[in-house]
């Protein structure tokens, strides 16, 4: 199991551990927090369950990828690469790799920390917290899906000064879209969205959600700089990850007039 999905497991075991105690306790989801969200335990299950049917696809897909060959690295050529994703070509930071690394992880507890402080959202918070599981496990199905059926090399394997051993692992095959890139938007919008939810009139609104704009954009920046990523494949990632995190609390969100 590569780097990317040890994170996502991660961060996602707890959410759906946590969650799903949500449909075992209902006394607990009763008060202020029903009349927040709309809630269909059917439609819920089947959320979760095409996110796990299509990340397990995705890890059955990555265990039948083969890694480069050297003839492969051989037959590479930069001049393929289209013009705006050239940068990444010369960028290999282990650094930025580390930082980027680092960002996720605290993208994920410091935002979800924060939220569970908030009264209302402490008082019943099963139901944000599966929300939240639920734009993961799909966001994560699409980026193993995606990787392994494009197959786009990552950067680093244009560049003569990368380790071999690095360029020859079947990691370097993945690079489109930024798995990254689009955790990191799906935590940000999924926690603006949430929050935003319980405080529709807040004064903080444009702060929080200037917050989800900025740190997935950081991210991307960290896994070009990293050459693990294209522009092209972080740009992507944003708006999966956006879509997923925006549109997940905005679909149970009740309506209001």
């Amino acid at each position: 199991m590569g780097a990317f999905l040890r994170n996502q497991f991660s961060l996602l075991f707890p959410l759906l551990i946590a969650g799903a105690t949500g449909f075992f306790q209902p006394t607990l989801l009763q008060g202020q927090e029903s009349e927040v969200w709309r809630w269909k335990p059917k439609r819920e299950f089947l959320l979760l369950g095409v996110g796990t049917l299509g990340t397990g696809t995705g890890l059955w897909m990555e265990a039948r990828t083969p890694g480069l060959t050297l003839n492969d690295l051989a037959s590479l050529q930069p001049t393929k690469v289209p013009a705006w994703d050239r940068w990444s070509l010369d960028q290999y930071s282990l650094p930025a790799k580390e930082r980027s690394d680092w960002l996720l992880y605290s993208g994920a507890i410091l935002p979800g920390a924060l939220l569970l402080l908030d009264p209302a959202i402490r008082k019943a918070p099963q139901k944000p917290v599966l929300i939240m599981a639920q734009a993961l496990s799909l966001n994560t199905s699409l980026v193993l899906l995606t990787k392994h059926l494009t197959l786009r090399n990552r950067p680093f394997t244009y560049n003569p000064a990368v380790p071999l051993a690095d360029k020859l692992e079947k990691d370097a095959r993945v690079s489109f879209f930024s798995g990254h890139s689009s955790t990191m938007a799906a935590l940000s919008f999924g926690y603006a969205g949430i929050w935003s939810s319980y405080h529709p009139d807040s004064r903080w609104k444009p702060v929080v959600w200037a917050g989800a704009a900025v740190l997935p954009a950081a991210m991307g920046l960290l896994r070009m700089q990293a050459g693990k990523h294209f522009l092209s494949d972080v740009l992507v990632g944003y708006v999966v990850g956006a879509s997923c995190g925006y549109l997940l609390p905005k679909w149970h969100r009740i309506k209001r007039n």
